[in-house]
């Protein structure tokens, strides 16, 4: 993995902002990182894998600190929370490509969701259907007894046992934070999402940023290109300069 250039954050920036689904926004954010590699490979991370290059990528580019604001789901109050990128780095296990899962008389063959995986339900508003069309594209074979056997036909319970078992196998793909309120002590678990932390910082400082440029082309006419090129400690002290 390599650090990306302002430029390159801005042009990833720049395309995101016309993506609308958070799947393909983190794609092009893991191409500013991984710019040899293509995106359909990428695609094929699995989400825990792509998610922690993406908390790496995080913590390259704004640090390892990570502030947000969460409401509490009893009291509505709102709550301060900081964590760290390594607070957040669960150990994925050593997996093979191909997982199967044994239990009663079924034996599910699958492998893990990925990115693809989750672009392919842009056009499916259901839950239910959004579950059922994700195990039809992991599970490479289900069987009953020895005997080959409809993905829909599978119960609940080995749905569930399966799910456990991606989650086991995956567990980068859902890190769960534990909070609690000062306010009502409500105690609950929140789903951190690096997807859309992070799209939320990016869109922040090229925004930021874009001002900076306007303020200084303004001021002295220089190009865009020679305002991103200077350091950030560079382009601060002219602003000062201004202002002062």
């Amino acid at each position: 993995m390599q650090i990306p250039s302002t430029q390159h954050l801005l042009s990833a920036w720049e395309a995101g902002r016309a993506e609308p689904h958070p799947v393909q926004r983190a794609l092009t954010l893991l191409r500013v990182a991984f710019p040899d590699v293509s995106q359909a490979t990428l695609a094929e991370l699995s989400i825990g894998e792509r998610d922690a290059y993406l908390l790496a990528l995080r913590e390259s580019m704004f640090g390892s600190c990570m502030n947000a604001l969460v409401v509490c789901p009893q009291c509505g109050e709102r709550l301060e929370l900081q964590v760290r990128a390594a607070d957040l780095q669960v150990a994925q296990p050593t997996t093979s490509e191909t997982l199967s899962l044994q239990t009663n008389e079924y034996e599910i063959v699958f492998r893990l969701p990925n990115s693809a995986d989750l672009e392919s339900l842009n056009d499916v508003s259901e839950i239910d259907s959004s579950r059922q069309k994700i195990l039809e594209r992991v599970i490479r074979q289900a069987t009953r007894q020895g005997k080959a056997i409809a993905v829909a036909s599978l119960p609940h319970t080995v749905v569930a046992a399966l799910e456990r078992e991606m989650a086991a196998a995956d567990p980068q793909g859902e890190v769960l934070l534990d909070l609690s309120c000062q306010k009502c002590e409500n105690r609950w678990q929140a789903l951190f999402d690096v997807v859309s932390f992070l799209w939320s910082e990016l869109d922040a400082w090229a925004i930021r940023l874009l001002r900076e440029v306007h303020s200084l082309a303004r001021a002295y006419g220089w190009r865009e290109a020679d305002i991103l090129a200077m350091s950030p400690w560079r382009r601060q002290c002219y602003l000062e300069m201004l202002l002062g």
